[in-house]
């Protein structure tokens, strides 16, 4: 595992071994391959049902939404100061407070980027999904991603990272 800066250190997404892209990267990507997406709905066309959508519109309001989380993030980004806050919530909606290295969503519709929130305004983007069921344990590939992230948690606290100065220790190394 490898971590990438998007931007600066307040900005920063996981490659994982064997992987050609960082997270955020593949991810756009994927939102845009129609064929992934055309795949992707075909396997899940259940869960699809519940927005009275066809696979064709899914994947014309999957890119539609990939662009504007796209333009979002680059817009907290370009802030001054940087306003990642206001883009990324707690994962569980029930919880209120933030904890250190929390577990973090964008979402955009149907779409999910997960990350670490390492310090204010400081994100370690671990991956994200295509989310059409409630619960993200309800499908494989949404509980692969709460694995991500927890995996990448642990790399953080075993490399004693809680907070910015310790992030940027680690990228220094």
């Amino acid at each position: 595992m490898k971590i990438v800066s998007i931007f600066g250190e307040n900005l920063t997404a996981v490659k994982y071994n064997g992987e050609e892209a960082d997270e955020l990267e593949r991810l756009f990507d994927l939102w845009n391959d129609s064929e992934f997406l055309e795949d992707f709905f075909e396997k899940h066309k259940q869960d699809l049902a519940y927005f009275k959508l066809t696979g064709d519109e899914a994947i014309l309001h999957t890119r539609e939404e990939a662009q504007l989380l796209s333009d979002k993030l680059y817009e907290a980004v370009q802030n001054d100061p940087i306003k990642l806050e206001s883009l990324f919530r707690n994962l569980h909606n029930e919880e209120t407070g933030i904890l250190t290295l929390s577990k973090q969503k964008a979402r955009r519709r149907w779409l999910r980027l997960y990350a670490l929130r390492i310090d204010k305004n400081v994100y370690l983007i671990t991956g994200g999904a295509i989310k059409l069921t409630k619960t993200m344990e309800e499908r494989p590939h949404t509980s692969e991603e709460l694995a991500k992230l927890e995996r990448c948690r642990q790399f953080l606290q075993n490399n004693n990272v809680f907070d910015t100065d310790s992030f940027k220790e680690l990228l220094n190394e």
